[in-house]
């Protein structure tokens, strides 16, 4: 009864410290939201003078402006905050850092956290920062990736620690196979597909890769590392054939030989890299190092335009999924009913649709697709920006696009389609477990988990699957104005770079975000627009309180996370299974990508 009574009491003022605070936690999250700036107006961010603009040290660069503020699962399972910025505030932030008097110059540093695409466009603000002030750009290196190499070569001067180590040796994507685990446990998984290349359901019936799978994942690679190797090329002053012979001999090098290589400029230690900033227009701080601001932080000063009409900015970000989906989903009832709102708007006059997305639910897709072709009957120009991968379902919405832009590095086409079927009928034998009850029809249990599929019934979903390969065609057939054959002879499942994706005419130019918010502008004939991010950059108010979880102080130079090998592994795989929550598609029919390429 004492236990009790203590328990009562315990839970009586516990609720009314939950009620105190939240009150207080109301009152706070109010004046948050009111201090937002949902206009897009800047926040007051400070910059004292002599300061360096950090990009990179364990910051993410995103699309969705929401995407910018950690999940609470990720504050609970990295115990630390990512800084992160999405990617038009990241580009007019180092456009603005050009023209701050405070602003001394840009530190890039490892740790960047963003795809191909993104990476190419912030190298072309980076360059064009470089080109366009006489500020210093220095990067600081200490045991580089390739990926984070390519990133870092941008910078006017590379300075690495001499008991350093840079690898710049190739890249490649490897995926783990489930196939005979699963068929082990007793899980069975069959699949009906359309597309030579659909290759996305290979790592749940197979043990290794298929040849057409092998084939062009290594046209991908080949590509991309073509464009690295171009890229740290110009940025070095070097000869793109010299640089890959390096690349392969062996490819990770000590600072000494990465000195001779001319891979780096300078080897300094850390304090000398201090006194290197201080001499280079950087001011001291208080704890003996320079006064530094990451890019994530200083894009806080960022203004959108809001004079004008309207130009909007639909970002569809993550797998597509049916209903409203999550912060990490596209869900196709809330963007179809985003671009209904727009379309019903008569101060929107333009659309950039800006997809970063593997696809995946057919029927999603589809409704959202229907919305943009609405649009476009509508009279509103509709131009698709692809960022880092916009493939199967991710281009099933791009193509009604009045134009379509991508880099040349971004991950595009699989224009294929595959049903899945899980079911557990042999796991339940193993198990002595019995599944019996009754239906009123041949087919009412079809594809129902507790058995597999019969043959007769693999054909009803196999008919389905032609049927919206076949829309599938459609859809890009007139959107891109091709004739059904020379959409299905590109198509079958196959992936695509941006730069081979031009070629074919999936893809109209190559450009960026802001290349394709400016080249909506002039459809529309707008000398000035206003500039609308949806979601915007404080639409969830989720992230708002789970700021107030995290530490908002900035990490410096010197003091990054080193990465944990384990973590990184068991955060990777349960990626990997926790997509499986977004194959939701009603019919089990997915327009979804293979594996994607990144060079980390």
């Amino acid at each position: 009864m004492k236990d009790f009574l203590k328990g009562v009491l315990a839970s009586a003022v516990g609720s009314g410290l939950v009620l105190v605070l939240s009150a207080v936690l109301g009152a706070v999250m109010f004046a948050l939201i009111m201090m937002s700036s949902p206009s897009g107006q800047p926040a007051h961010v400070r910059v004292q003078p002599g300061t360096f603009i950090v990009i990179g040290n364990g910051m993410a660069v995103v699309d969705t402006p929401t995407h910018g503020s950690p999940t609470l699962g990720s504050l609970l399972l990295d115990g630390e905050r990512q800084p992160a910025v999405d990617l038009y505030r990241a580009l007019e932030a180092i456009d603005l850092a050009a023209k701050d008097r405070n602003v001394a110059g840009l530190l890039l540093a490892e740790g960047l956290d963003a795809g191909l695409a993104s990476r190419s466009e912030l190298r072309k603000a980076i360059d064009a920062f470089a080109r366009n002030t006489k500020k210093p750009v220095i990067a600081w290196m200490e045991g580089p990736s390739t990926g984070q190499y390519h990133f870092l070569s941008a910078a006017k001067t590379l300075v690495m620690h001499p008991s350093g180590e840079l690898q710049f040796s190739g890249i490649s994507a490897y995926s783990m196979y489930f196939g005979e685990g699963l068929r082990r446990l007793g899980i069975g998984v069959q699949v009906t597909k359309v597309g030579k290349y659909k290759s996305a359901v290979e790592p749940l019936i197979a043990d290794k890769m298929s040849e057409p799978a092998r084939q062009q994942e290594q046209e991908l690679l080949d590509d991309v590392w073509g464009r690295l190797v171009a890229d740290v090329a110009k940025s070095r002053g070097m000869a793109a054939s010299e640089l890959s012979q390096v690349a392969g001999k062996p490819g990770i090098f000590a600072a000494k030989r990465a000195l001779e290589l001319k891979l780096v400029d300078k080897l300094l230690q850390r304090d000398e890299l201090v006194a290197e900033i201080l001499a280079a227009g950087g001011e001291s701080d208080d704890n003996g190092s320079f006064r530094q601001m990451s890019l994530a932080r200083y894009a806080g000063k960022v203004a959108l335009p809001s004079t004008g009409p309207t130009l909007a900015v639909v970002y569809a970000e993550g797998e597509i999924v049916d209903g409203l989906g999550d912060e990490t989903s596209v869900g196709g009832d809330r963007v179809a009913a985003t671009l209904r709102r727009l379309r019903n708007d008569d101060e929107v006059k333009a659309v950039v649709l800006r997809v970063n997305s593997p696809g995946g639910s057919a029927f999603a897709s589809e409704i959202i697709h229907r919305e943009l072709e609405l649009l476009r009957k509508q009279g509103v120009p509709v131009v698709v920006s692809m960022g880092n991968l916009a493939a199967s379902g991710g281009y099933y919405i791009a193509a009604p696009g009045t134009t379509v832009m991508a880099d040349p590095m971004t991950i595009t086409g699989s224009i294929g389609v595959f049903g899945l079927h899980f079911n557990y009928g042999e796991l339940a034998t193993k198990l002595s477990i019995g599944t019996d009850g009754v239906k009123t029809a041949a087919h009412a249990d079809l594809l129902e988990p507790h058995r597999p599929a019969t043959p007769e019934e693999l054909a009803i979903v196999q008919t389905s699957v032609d049927e919206v390969y076949e829309q599938f065609l459609g859809v890009v057939s007139r959107g891109r104005k091709m004739e059904r054959d020379a959409v299905h002879a590109i198509a079958q499942g196959r992936v695509w770079t941006g730069a081979r994706a031009q070629k074919i005419g999936l893809v109209d130019r190559f450009g960026g975000l802001r290349d394709a918010i400016a080249e909506a502008a002039r459809q529309a004939k707008l000398t000035e627009h206003t500039l609308r991010q949806i979601p915007g950059l404080h639409d969830d108010q989720r992230s708002l309180a789970e700021r107030l979880l995290s530490d908002d102080e900035e990490n410096p130079v010197f003091a990054k996370a080193q990465r944990d090998p384990v973590r990184a592994l068991l955060k990777e795989q349960l990626r990997t299974l926790g997509n499986l929550r977004h194959l939701n598609d009603r019919r089990g029919i997915y327009l979804l990508a293979p594996l994607v390429v990144e060079a980390r």
